[in-house]
């Protein structure tokens, strides 16, 4: 049987990205986004919790974290939840749970006032898929891909 592990939050940035270099061609970006929850309760009042998730960045997505990512920032992550394992100061042996991010989406402005009304997303699908390079952009770049027509059949007698 197939398994599969996915988490999409959307939310605020915590705290500046913190950036690690593994060596001279890996880098990790760990930034943790607060998530809001809002309901009320048995008698009626309103109630309001947050919860908190950290969230890896590796690589080419670490470069965009480092240079676009600050506190108070939304975003869209999507990616795995991995438990990591580490010994403590007292040496216990301790987890935590990670978000492993596969995809993101920055949401809202750009503190500096460039790139104003646009996102910056990091899907390989969305922006200048045509040259076949990864570069980022702003929301505006964005092209919806459309299949193309089969050749030969433009005039298409479907009713829908």
């Amino acid at each position: 049987m197939a398994s599969y592990n996915k988490i999409t939050l959307i939310g605020n940035v915590g705290r500046d990205p913190e950036i690690r270099n593994i060596s001279a061609d890996r880098k990790v970006a760990d930034i943790s986004i607060a998530v809001n929850e809002s309901y009320k309760d048995a008698n009626g009042q309103q109630q309001d919790k947050t919860e908190w998730f950290r969230v890896s960045f590796w690589n080419q997505k670490a470069d965009v974290i480092e240079k676009y990512v600050r506190k108070g920032q939304p975003i869209f992550v999507e990616g795995r939840l991995r438990v990591r394992t580490y010994t403590d100061k007292e040496g216990k042996e301790r987890y935590s749970l990670e978000v492993q991010a596969q995809d993101f989406t920055l949401l809202g402005n750009r503190q500096d006032g460039e790139n104003q009304g646009g996102a910056v997303n990091n899907s390989n699908t969305g922006y200048n898929s045509a040259q076949g390079n990864n570069s980022y952009g702003t929301r505006n770049d964005y092209r919806e891909a459309t299949p193309p027509l089969p050749a030969g059949d433009e005039t298409d007698d479907l009713p829908f």
